[in-house]
């Protein structure tokens, strides 16, 4: 809900940006690693507000991305194009965020299953362990029904071990990647200068004829 919101706040300036949109795009990326960043500090302890602020901060960043980005692609396709370009475009977008998903959430949950395989409390009998390992609902779950400590010593193992798991493989890679995309969007998108959509259509079709 979040980046829907700061993605329509965006669309407006995205729209009138003039320049270089590859500034545009690195200087978003950049703003989005910040965010990625505070959500480093979510732990048991945690406010909600840093949550909030983080998903703010990175979804205000990644939103004229997607403006951006749409309109470079169509702009630099031949007017007969544009539709198809348009629909490629969000094609790859739908497809890299499923896949972004996709391995980062498998990334998580195979820290959390290791993290907690290895500080698991003993006395666990074999079959929760193996119910606890598959997901944090199901640690959660087979804690209600452990004797004395057990209980809370297992749900404190898997809070941890989730916490790792989110830390490193949505926080910490994330950051990593909008950090090193923001410098190649930077360095091969900086001599792309922006305009009118009837501009980059003529800039387009006089590429075409070159081409030709």
């Amino acid at each position: 809900m979040a980046s829907l919101v700061c993605r329509r706040i965006d669309a407006d300036s995205c729209n009138s940006t003039t320049g270089s949109p590859g500034f545009v795009i690195a200087g978003g990326l950049a703003f989005a690693a910040v965010g990625f960043g505070l959500l480093t500090q979510i732990n048991e302890e945690a406010s909600f507000v840093i949550l909030a602020a983080g998903l703010v901060v990175f979804s205000l960043g990644l939103a004229p991305i997607f403006t951006l980005a749409t309109g470079l692609v169509v702009g630099s396709a031949p007017p007969e194009h544009a539709g198809a370009a348009s629909a490629i475009s969000e094609t790859t977008g739908e497809l890299g965020g499923v896949l972004g998903i996709a391995i980062l959430d498998s990334v998580g949950a195979a820290i959390y299953r290791s993290e907690l395989a290895r500080s698991i409390p003993t006395g666990v009998p074999a079959e929760a362990q193996e119910a606890a390992r598959d997901i944090l609902a199901g640690a959660v779950e087979v804690a209600r029904q452990l004797p004395g400590d057990l209980d809370s010593m297992l749900l404190d193992a898997a809070r941890n071990s989730f916490i790792l798991g989110l830390q490193v493989a949505i926080i910490i890679i994330s950051v990593a990647i909008a950090a090193v995309a923001a410098v190649l969007v930077f360095v091969g998108l900086r001599n792309v200068l922006s305009g009118s959509e009837d501009e980059k259509s003529t800039l387009a079709n006089e590429r075409v004829e070159e081409s030709d």
